[in-house]
């Protein structure tokens, strides 16, 4: 029943569309705009400053605080922290309350993540800044953050269920941002401080 639970509530909780919430208060419909993503970014270069970080805030809490809950339970090697995260990260990516159409699920990942393992996400949110400030490009910096997360969760030797969804869950960055990787391999990506 724990298993169960756990994955429902980060699912719910992860479900709630913010980055759609805070544009259309704004009278936008995010999804008709700029990249067409409901997340943090998109609502930054459509909306504003204030609103994406906003978002991304949000975002992040929807992921953490579900985990940091069910990480406390150690039954079945930690599984109820790892599926509170995997519902999280799914119900931000494939949220029922826009028809399965939801966002790249970094910053939701990003909070369950740091309720799992924060080391070695800090070591990936570095990489992830360190990108960021040379290239300017949020997709970049995300995917190679999402890559290494595995390889540090490997080094600081967390449980093996955190590790394999570190795994699942690079994957599932990387094809969530396919559309950014054509961009980037065409030198079409847009950087921040650019009009996309």
């Amino acid at each position: 029943m724990e298993l169960v639970l756990s994955f429902l509530s980060g699912f719910i909780l992860g479900s709630i569309p913010f980055g759609f919430i805070v544009a259309k208060a704004k009278g936008v419909d995010i999804r008709e705009q700029g990249s067409g993503n409901i997340g943090a970014t998109n609502v930054m270069r459509v909306v504003g400053k204030k609103e994406g970080i906003l978002v991304f805030v949000l975002d992040f809490l929807k992921g953490f605080l579900p985990v940091a809950y069910w990480a406390r339970f150690t039954l079945f090697w930690g599984l109820p922290g790892v599926l509170a995260a995997l519902g999280a990260v799914s119900g931000h990516m494939f949220t029922p309350w826009l028809k399965f159409r939801g966002g790249k699920g970094v910053a939701t990942g990003f909070g369950a993540f740091v309720g799992l393992a924060p080391v070695p996400v800090l070591c990936a949110f570095g990489l992830w800044l360190f990108v960021l400030l040379i290239s300017r490009i949020v997709s970049l910096s995300s995917i190679l953050a999402a890559i290494s997360l595995p390889f540090f969760l490997y080094t600081f030797r967390v449980q093996r269920s955190f590790f394999w969804f570190g795994v699942l869950a690079a994957v599932l960055v990387i094809v969530r941002h396919h559309s950014n990787i054509k961009r980037l391999i065409r030198g079409k990506e847009p950087r921040i401080g650019e009009k996309k």
